[in-house]
């Protein structure tokens, strides 16, 4: 019990670090991070898209 204790206070700070490292960037980069997280996700979906294509077409 106590190990798991430990980690989830190491997880709960580190995401405790990161908001307060991502409160103290400023707004320009937060744009750039978000920018750059929307085209990793549209990448992502369109990977996906291509996966489930690729599957629907080997089922026919």
């Amino acid at each position: 019990m106590k190990k798991s204790t430990g980690f989830f206070l190491g997880i709960g700070a580190g995401v405790a670090a990161g908001a307060v490292a991502g409160m103290m960037a400023p707004q320009s980069s937060r744009r750039t991070v978000k920018r750059q997280m929307d085209q990793g996700i549209h990448k992502l979906g369109a990977a996906m898209d291509q996966v489930v294509d690729n599957v629907a077409g080997e089922m026919r």
